[in-house]
């Protein structure tokens, strides 16, 4: 009480503003930086939530539940306090309350021109605005804040209904974003970054955010709006990198050495501790350890497979006259693993095939081989090895697509149909897969065409889930997936099957408000329905 005022005027070291921390556009430049690594979780939330959740994968585990299974099995109970659906929540907000405060502290920053002030504000807002869509996405009705909370404030912000977040928050900062990214991404001092995002980027996220709207459960008038946003991307990007010419190049462009080259962007990984891609060792799990993959341990997470009719449709091969063996869709080779071995005597990787009924029938549970990097695909694809670099499960590198134009072309064949366009894009990838083209296709038949080719292009890059419920095929489709699981396992496992079925509902396009965030403070937070 006696103390002098200079001591009482100190201000709080757990209370700095902002903005007496950020001054030179070398500080908004790793506030940007770090906004950015904000998104190093987000894989793991998009491969379990959503992956794992539809129909292209699923989490077998029967003997006791886990967070993975939660997801997969659609345990109501288990969702509440499932640590991924809690840590998405959190992580999202971490994205965000990052972006607010860059955002809420560049204007006292001087730059030398007020252009590049505009452009490290709509790649924030771009960032943002991709956190809110994934929150919506998940959870429906989420707080919505465009600016740095009080710890007050952040104990009174109610949530906003779905439509309010798109109007809101979304849409306004992606077309801030279009306005003012560049076709080429630098710094602030004139370097390119090509990990950064760019206008091309700004417009395939709204694009896919009208599409997502004109779905379930909005179906708000949008469709015209993304079909023209994503053929303006289309015809930007005709004869760049973007597009791999052929399967060679497609089955090279999830290594790590060509990181930030085909997609359109991406989340960035590098190998060392803690620094890699968290949703890569995720897929490798429930297979031997001595199966001549990386020394690291692998095989201690859930055990997660690529679902049976999906590998059936990888599987279907052909005898050449030779007696080797195809698959006629070339995508196969890696994308799911067909539990190849080492064969010391030849030295080279292989397995048993026999083929059956016009597909090889190696059903080893299947695996997502895609982001994986393991020595048999290294070897075949003539590459060095990285096994003794990869530590432990947190080193893998390569990086995680967050767009790129296969995603685009096909939600843009989607909203066109069977005309011309429609079938130029959708056949420009299928044939690539050496499949033969479509044609002749009515309206029903071209879009479940769509609708399966997004399936065999996108395993394992978070889509299939947002897709199911936006088309408003989700409760048929897990049901469905739960059937085919339990009419092919013995009678000790069937009825786990039986009650994963039931568990699906209406309800079950969104999880639940995580349980932690009900409890924060009472009455602030309306659980989903379902939970």
């Amino acid at each position: 009480m006696t103390s002098c005022d200079d001591f009482l005027n100190t201000p709080s070291q757990s209370a700095i503003s902002a903005s007496g921390f950020y001054k030179t556009p070398s500080d908004i430049d790793r506030a940007l930086t770090g906004v950015y690594g904000s998104l190093k979780p987000f894989s793991k939330y998009w491969f379990a939530m959503s992956e794992l959740r539809s129909d292209n994968m699923f989490e077998i585990t029967e003997q006791k539940q886990n967070e993975y299974a939660d997801c997969s099995q659609f345990n109501t109970s288990g969702l509440l306090n499932d640590n991924i659906v809690a840590n998405c929540w959190l992580d999202h907000y971490v994205l965000i309350a990052a972006a607010n405060m860059m955002l809420d502290s560049i204007g006292h920053v001087p730059f030398e021109k007020e252009s590049v002030r505009t452009q490290y504000c709509a790649e924030a807002r771009f960032l943002r605005a991709l956190s809110y869509f994934d929150l919506v996405r998940f959870y429906g009705r989420v707080p919505v804040s465009l600016h740095s909370l009080s710890s007050s404030e952040a104990f009174n912000l109610p949530q906003s209904e779905d439509y309010e977040v798109y109007r809101n928050a979304i849409i306004p900062d992606l077309k801030y974003a279009i306005e003012n990214l560049a076709v080429t991404a630098t710094d602030y001092q004139g370097t390119r970054r090509p990990e950064r995002v760019t206008r091309n980027a700004a417009k395939a996220l709204l694009g896919k955010v009208y599409m997502q709207m004109a779905g379930y459960p909005l179906y708000a008038e949008t469709q015209d709006s993304a079909k023209a946003l994503l053929k303006e991307v289309l015809d930007a990007t005709e004869g760049t990198m973007h597009w791999v010419a052929d399967m060679d190049e497609w089955n090279r462009m999830w290594l790590h050495e060509n990181d930030n080259k085909h997609f359109l962007f991406e989340i960035q990984y590098i190998c060392a501790n803690q620094q890699g891609n968290p949703m890569t060792p995720l897929t490798r799990s429930g297979n031997n350890s001595d199966d001549d993959y990386t020394g690291a341990n692998l095989t201690n997470g859930p055990h997660v497979y690529v679902e049976r009719d999906l590998q059936d449709h990888f599987l279907l091969s052909m005898i050449e006259d030779d007696g080797t063996l195809e698959y006629s869709d070339k995508r196969m080779y890696w994308s799911i693993n067909r539990g190849l071995v080492y064969d010391e005597e030849t030295g080279t990787y292989g397995g048993a095939i026999e083929v059956k009924d016009g597909k090889d029938k190696n059903d080893v549970n299947n695996f997502l081989a895609k982001f994986l990097e393991h020595k048999i695909k290294r070897s075949e694809l003539g590459v060095r090895d990285i096994d003794g670099e990869i530590i432990n499960y947190t080193y893998w590198p390569q990086n995680f697509p967050v767009l790129r134009i296969e995603d685009v072309a096909l939600l843009y064949a989607e909203c066109e149909g069977p005309t011309s366009d429609g079938y130029k894009y959708l056949n420009r990838i299928h044939t690539r897969a050496g499949l033969a083209p479509y044609s002749g296709l009515d309206a029903g038949q071209f879009q479940e065409a769509v609708r399966q080719e997004r399936r065999y292009e996108l395993l394992g890059e978070g889509h299939r889930w947002f897709d199911q419920v936006r088309q408003n095929t989700y409760v048929e489709d897990s049901k469905r997936k739960f059937i085919h699981y339990r009419d092919n396992r013995d009678a000790t496992h069937s009825n786990n099957y039986t009650i994963y079925a039931n568990r699906v509902t209406r309800a079950s396009n969104l999880y639940p408000i995580p349980l932690s965030q009900i409890q924060v403070r009472a009455g602030l937070y309306q659980q989903n329905p379902g939970y």
